[in-house]
């Protein structure tokens, strides 16, 4: 079965939450895990994937938290996947292109080869904004 780790389903709750902030309003992390029962640890790392991919940033100190950094217009779904996931495929051995050291010999490379740049072109079409209309 194909499907999305929990790791990208908190971070897309997690980008979210930051989208649905009034401007200059942070989000503190422990009080988004404690609302949504989402361990306090893994999204510190989520958030950490995110900070380093740009999308998010942070203010540090006793009143600080988490904002979006990036414009939800352009912020694709892909964006967000590759942040917290790396490269996107349904097979390792898609990775980098669809070529691998087995490709003359594999008889589903085409079909799954077709099937991931679906996925990935499906990814690469939505932003995080147009995602609320069907988070609502």
């Amino acid at each position: 079965m194909f499907q999305f780790t929990k790791q990208l389903d908190y971070g897309l709750q997690l980008t979210l939450a930051l989208l649905r902030l009034k401007k200059g309003e942070l989000l503190s992390l422990r009080h988004f895990s404690e609302d949504s029962k989402i361990s306090f640890l893994f999204l510190q790392r989520i958030a950490r994937s995110l900070k380093q991919a740009g999308i998010i940033e942070a203010n540090k100190g006793a009143h600080g938290g988490y904002y979006l950094k990036a414009d939800p217009k352009k912020l694709k779904l892909k964006d967000i996947v590759e942040a917290v996931e790396g490269e996107y495929a349904v097979c390792d051995c898609l990775k980098n292109g669809c070529h691998c050291d087995k490709e003359k010999n594999c008889e589903t490379r085409k079909i799954f080869c077709g099937f991931n740049k679906e996925i990935v072109n499906y990814l690469s079409k939505y932003s995080i904004l147009e995602l609320t209309k069907y988070a609502e």
